[in-house]
């Protein structure tokens, strides 16, 4: 199944949760968590945000009226099977 951002679905193996693939800029296959974010660009931002185009951008969720954009929260970040360093 693709989505309207060209990712595809799939499950994760950790905690079995819906995820989607997307291609980031430098070429790899990043998973997200299926639900758009808005997101407003912050220097340092504590989030990262992946655009339906593939950029990685830090920043940190807003209000749709005060976003600069929207994107996916990496899954990385809310996997609770995900060993964090």
């Amino acid at each position: 199944m693709k989505s309207e951002a060209g990712g595809n679905f799939g499950q994760c193996r950790s905690c079995g949760a819906r995820i989607m693939w997307i291609k980031t800029k430098s070429g790899k296959n990043m998973p997200v968590d299926p639900q758009f974010v808005d997101y407003r660009k912050v220097a340092g931002g504590k989030e990262r945000i992946v655009t339906p185009t593939g950029d990685v951008v830090s920043g940190e969720r807003s209000k749709a009226g005060e976003a600069d954009g929207y994107g996916y929260i990496s899954h990385f970040a809310t996997c609770p099977g995900y060993r964090k360093s």
